[in-house]
């Protein structure tokens, strides 16, 4: 914009900057968070690199985050910043959103403006002050009841015991979420009093979108896993793949009824609801998060029976593309839709998320006397078993399958074929003992965690010390946690400082991004001050 002449006064120009900025702001929160290949982009256009951390709670039977018995949010959301995150994933069940309680005074002691709030004004607390500081949010459905880690029958409905988190609660939740995104009082189990806030101190969507469902899986015991009555990806609920492997995913019979198993069209079918809510009001859309499942079929093996490629809850995403015997099921969105009809095709929303840990938490077979960080150094490469299961997705290695056929038909429901898309670690962590950070040899909880920070350092620029051998490009991902009571925690005792400084300042903060990221060097609470990132195994 130019001016001619000398009518303007300084507070004339201050005044027009103000409403160009503002103008701009709502501009770029109309266009909304979106995806361009591997990568996320703000509403303005630039990439944005998730680098963030879990901070859970919400999803327990404390129905709020943990910590502010020691804490008050804003001091953690403060640290958060402080230590070099841009991003915090919020875990929440469905049965806190639907009822709303008032969480525990020892809960919430440390956090004066929260005592009496019931569980969603506290949350829209956390999201607010998170946008004010220039955080975003990622909101997670962790699980149906409230309790830990995800559900235990690895689907997104849980009916189980005389539970009745339907699908159709989920779906509705979301809407209710959206919704409650934009500013709209919510009245299940309480009337919110507390209003959200669209946009972020930058002007973008605080909530960057919603990771849809925590960790569906299989349910595996001593006896072996139950395939058939767990999260399963393209099997197509009764609608065959080897027909339409990208079918209407409103139509399989199971939708009305909340039997379905086919994880992959259960979240077009909320992304579709999603889309299809944010166009009815004028929204910009969110980014749709969708995890992997734990099993798929191995080439030659069938989705009934097997043999199948068994992988983390959450992490495994092979059924993108399928195999010689399966058909590939890549995710596509349309704003809204109906078993009869659906709504306009909606390409660049989607994230693919996997979850990815060490032998800590359980001995997978990879983890070996021969485990090895480069692609092809032995049959137990990391490397290698990270592309295999989601990597390929931020290498450009999309290519569904339909065997029998020459393409696959990604015109039935009006997509657009596309051969990568971003992918975000949204959960992966390690203890805090120095064997947890660092190598103890070959399959070792060190190694894996070691291996991993420098896979996804690798992915910001190759060198020959982390090189993996795979053009790894922007890897997004949240560490998993931020709680002191965790395992895993990134924070100290009571919430201050860090449990141990070396997994940030030795390793986690090689890999954080603008806008926060703490700044390198051997000075006090600067990246790299207890020591470089060390090499890869």
């Amino acid at each position: 914009m130019r001016f001619h002449g000398n009518h303007l006064n300084s507070n004339h120009l201050l005044r027009i900057g103000l409403t160009v900025a503002a103008m701009l702001a709502a501009s770029y929160a109309q266009s909304g968070w979106t995806t361009s290949g591997v990568k996320i982009l703000n509403p303005a256009g630039a990439q944005y690199v998730i680098a963030g951390v879990n901070w859970y709670g919400f999803e327990t039977k404390a129905y709020v985050a943990h910590g502010m018995y020691a804490q008050n949010y804003t001091t953690i959301l403060d640290e958060v910043k402080q230590d070099g995150y841009n991003t915090v994933r919020l875990p929440f069940s469905n049965q806190m959103w639907e009822t709303d309680p008032k969480p525990g005074a020892n809960y919430i002691s440390a956090c004066a403006q929260c005592k009496g709030l019931p569980s969603r004004d506290i949350m829209a607390l956390i999201v607010n002050y998170a946008g004010s500081i220039g955080l975003h949010v990622i909101l997670d459905d962790h699980r149906s009841t409230a309790g830990n880690s995800a559900n235990s029958d690895g689907l997104w409905y849980d009916t189980s015991g005389g539970n009745n988190y339907t699908e159709q609660n989920w779906l509705r939740d979301w809407i209710s979420i959206e919704d409650w995104v934009h500013g709209i009082p919510q009245t299940l189990g309480a009337t919110d009093s507390i209003t959200v806030n669209l946009n972020a101190a930058d002007g973008f969507p605080i909530v960057m979108g919603f990771d849809l469902i925590n960790e569906p899986h299989t349910v595996c015991s001593h006896s072996g896993c139950s395939y058939g009555t767990g999260a399963q990806w393209g099997s197509g609920d009764g609608i065959s793949p080897a027909v339409n492997p990208n079918p209407n995913p409103f139509s399989p019979a199971c939708v009305a009824s909340s039997t379905c198993y086919d994880w992959r069209l259960a979240a077009e079918r909320a992304g579709d609801d999603i889309l299809g809510e944010a166009a009815s009001h004028g929204w910009s859309y969110p980014l749709l998060f969708v995890e992997g499942v734990s099993e798929y079929p191995q080439p030659g093996g069938t989705q009934a029976n097997g043999p199948y490629d068994y992988y983390w809850n959450g992490g495994q995403l092979l059924g993108v593309n399928g195999n010689s015997t399966n058909s590939g099921a890549p995710i596509v969105f349309n704003a809204g839709g109906n078993a009869s009809s659906l709504g306009t095709a909606v390409d660049n929303q989607v994230v693919y998320s996997a979850h990815d840990y060490g032998p800590s938490v359980y001995a997978q077979p990879w983890f070996n006397t021969s485990t090895c960080y480069s692609s092809g150094c032995s049959s137990s490469s990391l490397a290698d078993l990270w592309h295999v299961h989601w990597a390929y997705i931020d290498l450009g290695e999309i290519n569904p399958t339909w065997p029998g056929h020459s393409s696959f038909p990604w015109g039935n429901t009006g997509a657009t074929a596309y051969t990568s898309a971003p992918v975000w670690v949204g959960e992966f962590g390690t203890g805090n003992n120095s064997s947890d950070l660092y190598t103890s040899g070959a399959g070792s909880e060190g190694q894996w965690f070691t291996d991993m920070v420098n896979f996804i350092n690798s992915s910001y620029g190759a060198t020959a010390s982390n090189s993996s051998g795979l053009a790894v490009v922007d890897l997004n991902w949240t560490y998993w946690a931020l709680n002191t009571e965790d395992s895993f925690a990134l924070l100290g005792n009571n919430y201050l400082g860090f449990a141990n400084p070396n997994k940030e300042y030795s390793f986690l903060c090689f890999n954080q991004q603008a806008p926060f990221a703490i700044p390198q060097g051997s000075g006090s609470g600067q990246c790299g001050s207890t020591g470089a990132m060390p090499a890869p195994q």
